[in-house]
């Protein structure tokens, strides 16, 4: 009895009998041998057997067929075939692997050319069924894959909506003043915030932020900016606005308060706005400079120091400027590094001469001039808003 780890070889014959020396040959080489004859019933499992020795020797036509419907059920599955002949023409040999075998082995033979010929056979169907075993599992990992990043992408546009949702849904409606905005994450989130809220009758308060980098981790940030600011002290019947300095000052202060293992750098312009006479004060935090858009003078960029967010304890000090009808401000973020435009140098060049060139379009226009013209040439590589203010006449 063969053991029960050796493999398993069909023997498909005319007869059992004209193949007794082949079958004792295999199974003396300590194979399991099974026969099946060359009729029209195909065996039932081929998956069973490693190898098909199939003898033409006597009934060579129906040998062929017979060999060329194993080819078929076999299908992709790999099951070699030797085929057993007595006639030595090449066109009988030809005949046989054109049928589907893939050696053929000449009668008479010497014992130890039918054991080579099967142990190569058999060599080639282990290896192939090895690749075949990492194909499959390379397929279950693909699909574990493609579910994670199902998952994933869930996620994802989870945190898009719920970012989504803490962004401004309309912007404020005032007889004196007019906004814009332009707003384009890197990804699907990203770490860009801005807000524009009404504090009382005359005043407004606004801004822009970036925590750096982008995705969910920048995004985190953005929540925790949106929940931080506070622009507004109520007591009672009393309120205070609070200065751009303060509020910085408190947001950086919890930001360090928060002891995160990595520093969160979060970059900010933060202005309160008093639409009735035109005053407007900010404070920076690390952030690109606001641009000016005087109504009859040159862009110019507004700077003041201010150091980072979540960095150290700091001040942050604030200026006051004079908008007057005509004029126009633009908060955005360090998404326009890459910006270029008519052979200016990348970056803050290149939006000064952008935004000079379409001044005197109206700002929702001007806005869209800027995202658009400025990346013409270069690509966007990281989040970028685009906060534009105009004061009406």
């Amino acid at each position: 009895m063969a053991p029960a780890s050796a493999l398993r070889i069909l023997l498909c014959a005319d007869t059992a009998a004209s193949v007794d020396d082949t079958r004792r040959l295999l199974e003396q080489a300590g194979h399991a041998i099974d026969t099946h004859p060359l009729t029209l019933d195909d065996p039932a499992d081929l998956a069973a057997y490693q190898l098909v020795v199939l003898d033409g020797t006597a009934r060579a036509a129906e040998a062929l067929q017979f060999c060329r419907r194993l080819r078929v059920r076999a299908g992709d599955g790999f099951l070699p075939i030797l085929f057993l002949t007595a006639d030595h023409a090449p066109a009988a040999r030809l005949a046989s692997l054109e049928c589907g075998a893939d050696a053929y082995l000449l009668r008479p033979f010497e014992t130890a050319e039918l054991l080579a010929q099967a142990r190569a056979l058999l060599r080639i169907k282990e290896g192939h069924d090895r690749l075949n075993e990492k194909t499959l599992e390379v397929h279950r990992i693909n699909k574990r894959l493609q579910l994670a990043y199902q998952q994933i992408d869930q996620e994802l546009e989870l945190a898009r909506r719920i970012q989504q949702s803490f962004l401004p849904q309309t912007l404020p409606d005032l007889p004196q003043v007019r906004f814009a905005v332009h707003y384009q994450p890197c990804g699907r989130v990203g770490g860009d915030f801005y807000d524009i809220f009404r504090l009382d009758e005359n005043h407004l308060g606004f801004y822009v932020a970036d925590a750096m980098g982008h995705g969910v981790p920048a995004s985190l940030l953005t929540i925790f900016v949106k929940k931080g600011v506070k622009a507004k002290e109520i007591s009672g019947k009393e309120y205070r606005l609070v200065p751009p300095s303060e509020v910085l000052q408190r947001l950086n202060r919890d930001l360090i308060d928060q002891a995160l293992s990595e520093t969160p750098f979060i970059t900010m312009v933060y202005v309160l706005y008093n639409f009735k006479d035109g005053v407007l004060q900010f404070a920076r935090s690390g952030h690109p400079y606001p641009v000016y858009l005087p109504h009859d003078g040159a862009p110019q960029q507004w700077q003041i120091e201010g150091s980072l967010l979540g960095v150290f304890e700091t001040k942050y000090p604030v200026r006051t400027q004079q908008l007057r009808p005509g004029d126009k401000l633009l908060l955005y973020t360090d998404g326009m590094d890459t910006a270029s435009y008519e052979g200016q140098a990348v970056g803050t060049a290149s939006v000064l001469a952008c935004a000079a060139r379409h001044r005197d379009l109206p700002v929702g226009e001007l806005v869209a001039k800027l995202s658009q013209d400025l990346f013409t040439r270069t690509r966007q590589t990281d989040d970028l808003t685009v906060l534009g203010l105009e004061v009406l006449e």
